[in-house]
């Protein structure tokens, strides 16, 4: 079945995917944007702390003031939604009590939040759609798992870096190459920079000093690395992966002198790359794919270049949202155990007493590493509102044993669970969810 057709058919017939959007920032709204403009699907509840911000979203969509609804209310909003209206509330438990909502796009970009809402998705019998790397990463693998028992689908959305390279990977796959690596490309990274050096660039984002500088510093890719590693098997070779200098031309060259083993993620630094992705993939077989892809300017091999020179978060995360109902399956899904994590980076000297300020901040920078070597460190996103209480040099990990967590915090719980749950269970065959 077609997916751009089976939305048309949906729209065409009433069989619209209403969806609940938690975190207006500018990714959250971007998405919301998108649906509301495509077929088959719609935004029917914008779920945001301060409630201005959604508001916001909707005029800017063309729904004039009066015909957005504002309440924490879910008899108010079954109705509103009901109706066709706009509806706003500050609380996703309002926007997940309704029936028609059929799946909860988690933009917000948090981690203890952002997991409460995905487990009361998951609880309310909704498909989830992440949009949030901070989240996945340090707590995606219990979440997915729980979503296979309750039998809906969560997953991370298509337009980010691991949902597009997913897309690549399953079709080399498909086609019999062996994987050498997943790459996402950069133009730089700068380890020092801080809210302060990033307000440029958030302006030309839209967005806050604090996501600009998580870009800057590497924070970002490295998260969005170990959402990749964690729903493919393939892990950094190294601590924050090589970053191979190189040109779209070179790369299968540059990365074959680097890299020690296939089956890796990694990025690419500078070049003629843009916002684009690539996989090298690797086939020995001269008769089958050799010869034909000399032919057509793929080179003789057995190395390949698949290279898409774009990604569009918030305009493909809604593919995500529409295979989650159709199809019943995600994007993009961590499958087991984690094999990768991502830990904090003093990026100063940090002292007893300090306070760590979070991912994009002050204290320190994210960097991926495989599960075994990173598991004496702190998770970044974990790392907020910890107290150091041992001395830590700039650039060098920050030991678990150097900081104290705050107490009673979700995000810790969960992480402690999802470290229980993998040294004690096997996790559900994914194909069970699919036919619940």
């Amino acid at each position: 079945m077609h997916l751009y057709r089976e939305l048309r058919r949906r729209q065409q017939f009433g069989r619209v995917i209403k969806v609940a959007v938690s975190g207006i920032g500018s990714m959250g709204r971007g998405i919301a944007l998108q649906l509301r403009s495509m077929h088959g699907v719609e935004p029917a509840i914008l779920v945001n702390r301060t409630v201005e911000h959604a508001v916001e979203a909707w005029l800017t969509a063309g729904v004039p003031r009066d015909e957005i609804v504002i309440s924490e209310d879910p008899r108010l909003l079954q109705i509103a939604v009901e109706q066709g209206l706009a509806c706003v509330c500050r609380e996703v438990s309002a926007a997940l009590a309704l029936k028609e909502i059929e799946v909860l796009v988690e933009a917000t970009g948090t981690v203890g939040p952002g997991a409460r809402s995905v487990l009361s998705a998951i609880h309310s019998g909704k498909h989830v759609v992440v949009m949030n790397a901070e989240l996945d990463a340090t707590v995606g693998c219990y979440l997915a798992e729980r979503a296979r028992q309750q039998g809906v689908v969560y997953g991370y959305a298509d337009g980010d870096h691991p949902g597009v390279l997913m897309r690549i990977l399953e079709w080399a796959d498909l086609l019999g190459f062996e994987v050498v690596a997943a790459v996402n490309c950069r133009d730089s990274v700068d380890v020092r920079a801080t809210p302060d050096s990033a307000m440029q660039r958030a302006a030309r984002m839209r967005t806050s000093p604090k996501i600009a500088c998580s870009f800057m510093d590497g924070t970002k890719m490295n998260l969005v690395s170990a959402v990749l590693s964690n729903a493919t098997g393939l892990v950094p070779e190294v601590r924050g992966m090589h970053g191979v200098k190189t040109t779209i031309k070179d790369a299968v060259r540059d990365f074959g002198n680097v890299l020690g083993r296939p089956g890796v993620v990694d990025y690419a630094l500078g070049g003629d790359f843009g916002e684009g992705v690539f996989v090298i993939g690797r086939c020995t077989d001269w008769e089958r794919v050799g010869h034909y892809s000399d032919y057509l300017k793929l080179g003789p091999g057995p190395d390949y270049l698949f290279f898409r020179p774009f990604h569009l978060c918030h305009l493909e995360a809604t593919l995500s949202v529409a295979e989650a109902v159709i199809y019943r399956e995600p994007t993009i899904a961590p499958i087991g155990a984690p094999v990768a994590d991502v830990i904090a980076v003093a990026k100063r000297n940090l002292h007893p007493g300090d306070v760590l300020d979070g991912i994009g901040g002050f204290s320190f920078y994210g960097q991926i590493d495989t599960v075994e070597r990173a598991r004496e460190f702190v998770p970044c996103g974990l790392a907020s509102g910890a107290v150091v209480v041992r001395a830590v040099a700039a650039d060098e990990p920050i030991p678990r044993e150097a900081v104290e967590f705050s107490a009673g915090d979700y995000g810790l719980n969960l992480r402690c669970l999802q470290d229980t749950l993998f040294s004690t269970f096997q996790p559900t065959p994914s194909h069970e969810h699919a036919g619940a």
